[in-house]
């Protein structure tokens, strides 16, 4: 008679619904299954329904706190590139980028008078002079490409990595 009317024990929708009795009582006390006005069962299709909208409800809120997860990780993240700009760990790239072109600038500037001081004789400077003028011509093209990398969040193009110490 109890199926007739919709109605089944718990215990049973517990095993169709592959929960424990406890979990159903639960589920009850929360409003998603209807109680029954008969102790120890349950209407079927409101037990089955309600544990349905409780997935539903559970997968919202799963969605909803991994984009909060996700906020807070990207908050985090910003407050340690603040704390890691303010404790000069990391600077602006504008700034990494004027330091090296006033450095590269002052080697320049160093060896341009190199030849002068090395030789009195014309032929010997302009030697040196053109070697001078090749290592500043490939320094440059390096200092460029490594500008470029770090322009585009890339690491040294060029880099090789490390032999560990045998």
């Amino acid at each position: 008679m109890a199926e007739q009317s919709g109605l089944i024990p718990i215990g049973q929708a517990a095993r169709l619904l592959m929960i424990s009795e406890e979990r159903i009582r639960q589920l009850q006390k929360q409003g998603y299954v209807p109680r029954s006005d008969k102790r120890g069962v349950v209407q079927l299709v409101g037990a089955v329904q309600g544990y349905l909208r409780y997935l539903k409800d559970d997968e919202r809120r799963s969605a909803k706190s991994a984009a909060d997860s996700r906020v807070r990780d990207a908050r985090a993240l910003e407050i340690e590139l603040r704390i890691a700009e303010r404790s000069r760990d990391l600077i602006p790239l504008e700034d990494a980028l004027a330091d090296m072109a006033e450095f590269a600038a002052a080697v320049r500037s160093e060896l341009a008078g190199l030849p002068a001081r090395l030789t009195r004789i014309i032929d010997e400077r302009h030697r040196i002079e053109t070697e001078v003028d090749g290592v500043l011509a490939r320094l440059s093209e390096r200092a460029s490409e490594k500008a470029a990398a770090l322009g585009a969040g890339r690491g040294d193009p060029q880099a090789q990595p490390q032999a560990a110490a045998g």
